[in-house]
């Protein structure tokens, strides 16, 4: 699968579009004279009130599969865990999930129909941030595998049949490849992100979603596509998630490498991940490991491991919601780092 590698000049004018232009806490008071900021908590805007949380897979879909486990039953247990953690330290924050069984979301039978389903979900859902749990893979099947190499070549046949043929040799490859990456959408889809923001909204829920202050939350509300307007609109926000997507992500990698793991970075798959073009918000893909090597596929399986890359993604969680809110993270010694 080809990948693109995010460039820093795009993450930097992202970043700073979603943490300046679309600040999550409150303008600054207006008025002669100097005025203490709230208190924390106090009349400021709750940037993440729903978070749609996505098990890659599910059903007939299994996706990659390790020597003994597959990435559905991965990807849900890690998934379930941090709905949990998230629901204990921030219960005010609602969490939804595309599935908590092993099955397509849906309940289609093709696994287009399961990615449509969890779109349209997240959008009805009027979501503030979509993360989606998935492992990896090296492009080769679990186990030992046979890679053939060309060393030489060689001419076969007589007069015109002739023929120069390459020359092969077999050897049994290994697993190597470990660590976590994460995606997030191509900026060359973005009018795929701008239709699914016009889109959030319709449907079920219709009833506009308010901040913690009481007051209507524009971020929530479906636009009327018809309109110019509305268009210009709906690129201003896919702007800001893109910086919010970039974000969230780098935070997300960042958490891995402190606790020791390899990061590949975040990136963008050529041809594009569907969920995350057609939510309407912010949203990462998060693969959390490597299924194909069997160290990390036991890591993977271990309540241990899946422990901590839960305390992972909510040590990003936290700094992420912080620094759209504008203020300094809380030290939880409960899902913290510093409990590793």
């Amino acid at each position: 699968m080809k990948r693109t590698k995010y460039p820093l000049a795009i993450i930097l004018s992202g970043l700073f579009v979603a943490l300046s232009s679309f600040s999550g806490g409150d303008p600054a008071p207006k008025g002669p004279g100097p005025k203490s900021a709230p208190p924390p908590g106090k009349n400021q805007k709750a940037a993440i009130r729903t978070v749609i949380i996505d098990p890659g897979h599910g059903g007939f879909d299994t996706g990659t599969k390790g020597l003994y486990s597959k990435e559905a039953a991965v990807a849900l247990a890690v998934s379930i865990k941090l709905g949990k953690a998230m629901e204990q330290e921030f219960p005010d924050v609602k969490q939804v999930f595309t599935r908590t069984t092993d099955v397509m979301p849906g309940g289609g039978n093709t696994i287009a129909s399961g990615l449509n389903y969890r779109a349209n979900l997240a959008n009805n859902s009027r979501g503030d941030l979509f993360i989606a749990v998935h492992c990896n893979n090296d492009g080769h099947p679990a186990g030992p595998f046979t890679i053939r190499r060309i060393v030489g070549h060689k001419y076969v046949g007589k007069g015109k049949k002739r023929r120069r043929v390459a020359v092969y040799e077999s050897y049994t490859g290994h697993h190597t490849r470990k660590g976590t990456e994460s995606y997030i959408w191509k900026a060359d889809r973005s009018g795929f992100k701008g239709t699914a923001i016009g889109q959030r909204g319709e449907g079920e829920g219709e009833l506009e979603a308010t901040d913690s202050t009481g007051e209507a939350n524009a971020d929530s509300a479906a636009f009327d596509m018809s309109s110019p307007e509305a268009m210009m609109r709906a690129q201003l926000y896919e702007k800001k998630y893109f910086g919010n997507s970039a974000l969230f992500a780098t935070l997300v990698e960042e958490e891995f490498t402190k606790a020791g793991r390899i990061s590949g970075g975040v990136n963008q798959r050529d041809e594009g991940i569907r969920v995350l073009q057609a939510t309407g918000m912010p949203s990462v893909l998060v693969e959390i490991g490597f299924l194909s090597n069997v160290e990390e596929e036991n890591y993977l399986n271990s309540e241990e491991g899946q422990d901590e890359i839960v305390r992972n993604i909510m040590d990003a969680f936290r700094r992420y919601k912080a620094t759209l809110e504008g203020h300094a993270p809380a030290n939880n010694d409960a899902t913290g780092s510093n409990n590793r």
